[in-house]
């Protein structure tokens, strides 16, 4: 996806915010210095928000690095409340009588659970979207595209989650993609990475045995980038699902001839504009070229 103007003061605060987590005052000048120069240098009308993102994550690695105790605490919390609601969860996707309801289901489960990022001073410990969905008290996420069909016709499928905790309804996503007959292929970040989900992560929701293979990538995923595994796993897929706004950002017209099913909640003005749905909504979302 090409930026807007807005999406630099994005990218700023989102990367300051969670690698200052650890910092002193003076390494917080640093680190703001360093951000605004790869900005300088990267930020273009035909950039790729994914890659201008990479670029200033590789920039603060070291900072990255020093902050992972605080979100590893914050990440095995937010695991543990997503276990809790996972009976529920299951019950609720086995209620669908076809597997189209049931991987319908699934997908809502997976798209409600991309709410806030996980931060200092509170954490996403509740998902109070997914808990209403569940008990038909709240709003389905607004779907676009025939996303069964999509995944029905598939053989191979490369499944980029977010955050960790919600990974744990992927994990029930995943589960329906197997029953299907699909090979899945998980992507998950190098460790350690801010809130997102890494090997740890995805192990503690067993998807480490349930998905076919198990990849990490040292930041966003852009196709063309990253270890030659990467590269192989995404050329021989047929199904792209990506969850979360980074991923929609770093893959939206960069996937041409591979359909790319979307599930993310609407956190922004460009984000809220391309896809026409306002902000706060949460939607599944079948691109294809």
């Amino acid at each position: 996806m090409k930026p807007y103007l807005e999406c630099a003061q994005c990218i700023l605060k989102w990367t300051y915010e969670r690698a200052a987590s650890s910092a002193n005052e003076k390494q917080r000048y640093e680190l703001m210095r360093t951000i605004l120069g790869v900005l300088s240098r990267e930020f273009t009308p035909s950039g790729n928000i994914g890659f201008i993102c990479n670029r200033c994550l590789d920039a603060v690695s070291e900072f990255i690095l020093d902050s992972s105790p605080h979100y590893n605490e914050l990440k095995v919390k937010t695991n543990q409340t997503v276990e809790k609601l996972l009976p529920a969860a299951r019950e609720f996707i086995k209620k669908g009588e076809r597997s189209q309801d049931r991987f319908e289901r699934a997908c809502c489960l997976a798209t409600v659970g991309n709410v806030s990022p996980i931060g200092a001073p509170s954490g996403a410990f509740e998902f109070p979207e997914a808990e209403n969905i569940m008990t038909e008290t709240g709003p389905l996420p607004v779907v676009i595209g025939d996303v069964y069909r999509a995944a029905r016709d598939a053989t191979r499928v490369l499944f980029l989650p977010d955050n960790a905790g919600e990974i744990g309804f992927d994990s029930l996503l995943i589960e329906e993609l197997k029953e299907m007959g699909l090979i899945v292929t998980l992507v998950v970040k190098e460790d350690p990475f801010f809130e997102d989900a890494t090997i740890r992560d995805a192990a503690h929701f067993g998807l480490d045995k349930l998905a076919d293979g198990v990849l990490t990538t040292k930041g966003v995923f852009i196709p063309g980038e990253g270890t030659s595994s990467l590269y192989d796993a995404y050329g021989e897929s047929d199904l792209v699902i990506a969850k979360g706004v980074f991923n929609f950002e770093a893959l939206n017209g960069e996937v041409s001839g591979k359909p790319t099913i979307y599930m993310l909640k609407m956190k922004c003005g460009p984000i809220s504009k391309k896809n026409n749905v306002d902000i706060g909504n949460f939607i599944v979302k079948l691109e294809e070229a």
